[in-house]
C-alpha cells in the first residue's frame, strides 16, 4: 500500500468518524468530492416534512404481498426488491393484513408517527402485537428471513426494541446521499457512476446528484475519461450527533441501603427510537421515546450506565448515585 493510498484511507476514516447530520466531504486524489447526509432517525417532524413533504402528501398506491396500501413515493423500488427476495426465500408466510399510511400521533409517545408519511408498515398485527414492557423475545410469527430482508433495504423492525416490542412494525430509515462529482483536473464531467443500489441514478450535467439509498454503508464507483475508476464508501448514520447527554436523577428507594434513579436522555438529542439502558452490564430496559427510564433499586455507590441506540454503537459512563442529590449531567460518547 502506497503512502498516498494510506493518506486517502485515513481521510475517509476521519470524515466518516466525525459524525453525521451535516455535510462532510470525502476528497480522493483531488478529483472527486461528494457528501453524505442522513435524513431519517435524526430529525424532528418538521425536518422530516421538509424532505418527505407534509404528512399525507407524496403518497402512491402500492400492492404489498396482496394488500393495497398507500406509501411514500420513494418506497416502491425498495418494496419491489423486498417482495422479490421474500418470494425467492419461499418461507410460506401468509401476509393477511398490511397497513402503512395513517396520519396519527405515535402510540405511547409524543410526536407524529412515521406512518403519517407512509414510511412505516405494519404486518399482521393479530399475530405480531405491540408489547410495551416486554423485555424478553418478541411475540412474532414473521420468519427471521423476512425480517432480515426488510432490514437489508433500510427498514428497522419494532421487534428489536426491548421494553417496547412492536413486531408488526417496520419503519424505513432510508437516507439521502447528495453532493457533487467532478473531475477537477481536466474539468470533465463524470461519465459513469455506479452505486450498490439499483435505481440510484447519475449526476446531472453539472456533476450534482441527489440519491435516496437505504440506511447503511454504500460504495460509489465513478469513472472519468482518461482516469482509472475511483471508488469510495459513504457510511450513512441516522443520528445528528455523536453524543448523548444523560441526566441521572436520584429517586426515593423503598429498600434500606439502596437507591433508585432516573436516566433521561437529553432533549437536545432528537430521538425517534428509544435507547436501551444497561446497568453494570445488565440490560434493564429501554427508555421511552422522550428518553426517560427509571432504574431499579440498587446499592449506593458507583454504577456503570450504558445507553445503546438501535443501529448505532453504544457508549458508557460511570456515575455515582447519592441519596438526596441530583446527579450532574454526564456525557455518553456514542461509539467509544
Amino acid at each position: 500500500m502506497t503512502q498516498k493510498t494510506k493518506v486517502i484511507i485515513l481521510v475517509i476514516i476521519l470524515f466518516v468518524g466525525l459524525g453525521f447530520g451535516v455535510y462532510y466531504y470525502l476528497k480522493l486524489t483531488g478529483i472527486i468530492k461528494t457528501g453524505a447526509e442522513a435524513v431519517i432517525g435524526c430529525q424532528n417532524s418538521s425536518q422530516i416534512s421538509n424532505f418527505f413533504g407534509k404528512p399525507g402528501s407524496n403518497l402512491v398506491s402500492y400492492n404489498l404481498f396482496g394488500s393495497d396500501i398507500m406509501v411514500h413515493e420513494l418506497l416502491p423500488p425498495y418494496l419491489d426488491e423486498i417482495q422479490k427476495e421474500v418470494n425467492e426465500a419461499k418461507t410460506g408466510y401468509n401476509f393477511t393484513n398490511i397497513t402503512s399510511y395513517n396520519n396519527r400521533q405515535k402510540v405511547g409517545g409524543s410526536g407524529k408517527s412515521l406512518h403519517s408519511w407512509g414510511i412505516a408498515i405494519d404486518i399482521n398485527p393479530d399475530t405480531n402485537p405491540y408489547q410495551p414492557g416486554n423485555y424478553g423475545p418478541p411475540e412474532s410469527d414473521i420468519p427471521i428471513q423476512i425480517v432480515n430482508i426488510f432490514k437489508k433495504y433500510g427498514f428497522a423492525w419494532g421487534g428489536d426494541w426491548p421494553g417496547e416490542r412492536d413486531s408488526m412494525h417496520f419503519e424505513w430509515y432510508g437516507a439521502e446521499i447528495s453532493g457533487s462529482i467532478l473531475d477537477k483536473l481536466s474539468n470533465q464531467k463524470i461519465l459513469i457512476v455506479a452505486t450498490d443500489v439499483d435505481g440510484a441514478g447519475s449526476p446531472n450535467t453539472n456533476g450534482d446528484y441527489k440519491w435516496i439509498v437505504p440506511f447503511g454503508s454504500h460504495t460509489i464507483t465513478t469513472k472519468t475519461r482518461g482516469y482509472k475508476d475511483s471508488s469510495f464508501s459513504a457510511s450513512l448514520a441516522c443520528f445528528s450527533s455523536n453524543n448523548i447527554d444523560i441526566t441521572m436523577e436520584a429517586l426515593p428507594s423503598n429498600l434500606a441501603g439502596s437507591i433508585a434513579g432516573k436516566v433521561q436522555v437529553s432533549g437536545n438529542y432528537p430521538m425517534l427510537m428509544p435507547a436501551t439502558i444497561s446497568l453494570d452490564g445488565r440490560t434493564i430496559g429501554v427508555s421511552s421515546v422522550t428518553g426517560n427510564f427509571n432504574i431499579p433499586n440498587v446499592h449506593e455507590g458507583k454504577h456503570k450506565v450504558e445507553a445503546k441506540v438501535l443501529f448505532f454503537p453504544g457508549g458508557a459512563t460511570n456515575v455515582e448515585l447519592v441519596p438526596g442529590e441530583n446527579i450532574k449531567n454526564v456525557n455518553i460518547v456514542i461509539g467509544k
